[in-house]
Parts: structure tokens; C-alpha cells; sequence
């Protein structure tokens, strides 16, 4: 029984560990290939956030998971089955708990002028690949309605010519 309790832990941790988020250099699945509208603009302010995680039942159902297998191990016969009962609620709220402390990290909050004028400010996650901005960079404001990102831009041209091929014609 403790090399299963063992292993449970061990499955656990990797699939919590595992719950990846967006970020500027991490996209998900359903994001390649989908149209990205980009908005230039500067920003303005910055300030460090705490992202608070949604929990999956992930945690909660391992933790009840090992609670039980744990429980069990206490006792014989009835006392046993009640061992295993007290297990899986105290397992499933420590299960719960410890996905929520791995989950939540820190974020950056961006405020950001657009070339239109429009101010707008945007939550972003932030892995150790990422660029941090700083006030007075030129940014681009990446929108897809799912994840809004706040992508360097400072080395992208501000002039550029019309692409060739494509000519306009008047009606």
C-alpha cells in the first residue's frame, strides 16, 4: 500500500506541475492558427500582480485518492473502512489545497496607450522567457478574445513600404 501512496503522490504532483498557462512565448494549442489583431502602443505603467489559479478537481480527487489508500492502512475491518472515509475528505482538501498553492504565481499588469488614443491595461502571466517592459517601451498588444498578450515591439520598424503585389484601383 505505500508503494501505491507513493506512486499517487508522485502522479499527482506531475500532472499539477504539468498545468501549463499562456504566456508571451507559451501559446496553447487552440491559439495556433487562430488570428492575432495587434495594437501598438506604449506603455504607460506596470506593476507586479498575484494571479490567483482556477483549481481543476485534479488535486482534490488524487488527494481523496491517497487520503483513502492512507486511511486504509489504519486499523482493521471497520475501523479501517472509517479510517479510509476521514482519508478521502481530509486527502481531497489537502489534495485541493496543494493544487492551488502550485497553480497561483506572479504576474505582470500592464497599462498601455494605444496609437488610437485608447488606454487599456492587460494581466499577463510571465514566464522566465519573457520580456519584461518597462514605461516608455513601444509595445504591441496582441488580442484574440481568449488571452490578450504585451509583446515587445521596440525593434520593429515604425515605416514600412506598401507590400508589393498589391496594387489599389479606383472605382
Amino acid at each position: 500500500m505505500r508503494q501505491t501512496m507513493k506512486i499517487l503522490t508522485l502522479i499527482s504532483v506531475l500532472l499539477l506541475i504539468g498545468c501549463d498557462f499562456s504566456t508571451q512565448t507559451r501559446y496553447k494549442y487552440s491559439e495556433v492558427g487562430q488570428i492575432q489583431v495587434v495594437n501598438f502602443g506604449t506603455v504607460v505603467a506596470l506593476r507586479d500582480i498575484d494571479i490567483i489559479a482556477e483549481t481543476t478537481l485534479a488535486g482534490g480527487i488524487l488527494g481523496a485518492g491517497g487520503g483513502a489508500v492512507g486511511g486504509a492502512e489504519i486499523g482493521s475491518g471497520t475501523g479501517s473502512i472509517a479510517a479510509a472515509g476521514v482519508g478521502i475528505v481530509v486527502g481531497a482538501l489537502v489534495g485541493s489545497a496543494l493544487e492551488q498553492a502550485i497553480r497561483n504565481r506572479g504576474g505582470v499588469e500592464y497599462t498601455v496607450v494605444l496609437e488610437n488614443g485608447k488606454t487599456l491595461t492587460v494581466a499577463q502571466n510571465v514566464s522566465p522567457q519573457d520580456t519584461i517592459h518597462h514605461v516608455g517601451d513601444r509595445v504591441m498588444v496582441q488580442i484574440n478574445g481568449n488571452y490578450q498578450r504585451v509583446l515587445p515591439a521596440n525593434a520593429l520598424p515604425t515605416k514600412i513600404k506598401k507590400p508589393k503585389g498589391i496594387t489599389f484601383e479606383d472605382d
